[in-house]
C-alpha cells in the first residue's frame, strides 16, 4: 500500500510539472502583418502561467510567455527566443468557463500592446 501511494504521489508530481497545453496565435504588425502559432505547455504556480511554447510550422520552441492572473485581468511578458529580445509587456482579459466539465474545460486569454495580439486557449481539462 505504501509503495503504492507512492508511485501516485511521483505521477501526480510529473501531471503538475508538466503543465497544461496551451494553443497560441500571435499578430504582429510591422512593415507587414506577421502571424504565427504555437502550442505547449504552460506550468502554472499560483497566479503565474509560463512556459516556452513551440512553432506550428517549424516545431521550434521559439516564444517565451510568462502570464500574470489578476481575477478576469491578465498582464504578460512576451518574447521571440530566436530573435534574442528582452520582450514586451501585453494586458488584456483572462476568461474560464463556469462549469467545467470533465471533458470541456474552456480557458481564454487575450493580450494586446500597440503592435502586438496575442490569443491563447486551451480547451482540454487534465486527466
Amino acid at each position: 500500500m505504501k509503495r503504492l501511494l507512492i508511485l501516485c504521489s511521483v505521477l501526480l508530481a510529473a501531471t503538475a510539472e508538466a503543465g497544461q497545453e496551451w494553443e497560441l496565435i500571435s499578430v504582429t504588425r510591422g512593415p507587414t502583418w506577421e502571424v504565427y502559432e504555437a502550442k505547449g505547455a504552460l506550468k502554472q504556480n499560483g497566479k503565474v502561467l509560463e512556459g516556452v511554447l513551440k512553432d506550428k510550422t517549424d516545431g521550434k520552441a521559439d516564444y517565451q510567455i510568462r502570464i500574470e492572473l489578476h481575477g478576469g485581468r491578465a498582464e504578460a511578458t512576451f518574447r521571440f527566443i530566436s530573435e534574442h529580445d528582452e520582450g514586451t509587456t501585453l494586458t488584456g482579459i483572462y476568461k474560464k468557463t463556469a462549469k467545467p466539465t470533465k471533458t470541456h474545460c474552456p480557458e481564454q486569454i487575450q493580450l494586446m500592446n500597440a503592435f502586438q495580439y496575442i490569443g491563447l486557449a486551451r480547451d482540454t481539462c487534465e486527466p
